[in-house]
């Protein structure tokens, strides 16, 4: 995925206006975001073992926010569309729920990084 595709550009542009231009705000949130989606993600699929569509909407929900708040736009969507499903009753998320999380958690952070090594750079 292309990092538009996996980013919002406009929070993450946010943040650094936040910071004076600086990228030591968003490192914070990415330190935090790397350390909690693991959680939340294992959450998520714990619900989905045990059927239970509540815990897997609040999970989820839990998820979507973190996601939304650093700009990782398509972790957030999949979480949104996890936490209706859940608020619909179901916790049928399709094949490989744990692979399509991780994946995207991964992707995600690689582009938050490199977001933040380019604009490192571009302040140098």
């Amino acid at each position: 995925m292309a990092p538009s595709d996996l980013l919002d550009l406009t929070t993450l542009q946010n943040l650094v206006e936040l910071d004076d231009g600086s990228h030591g705000l968003i490192l914070e949130m990415l330190a935090i975001f790397r350390e909690d989606t693991h959680g939340r993600i294992r959450a998520i699929l714990a619900a989905a073992d045990r059927q239970d569509a509540e815990e897997f909407s609040r999970a989820a929900h839990a998820l979507k926010g973190g996601a939304g708040a650093m700009g990782a736009k398509a972790l957030r969507a999949l979480s949104a569309d996890l936490e209706d499903l859940g608020r619909h009753g179901s916790v049928e998320a399709g094949p490989d729920l744990s692979g399509r999380l991780e994946a995207l958690f991964r992707a995600s952070l690689e582009a938050l990084e490199a977001f933040v090594r380019e604009g490192e750079a571009n302040r140098a």
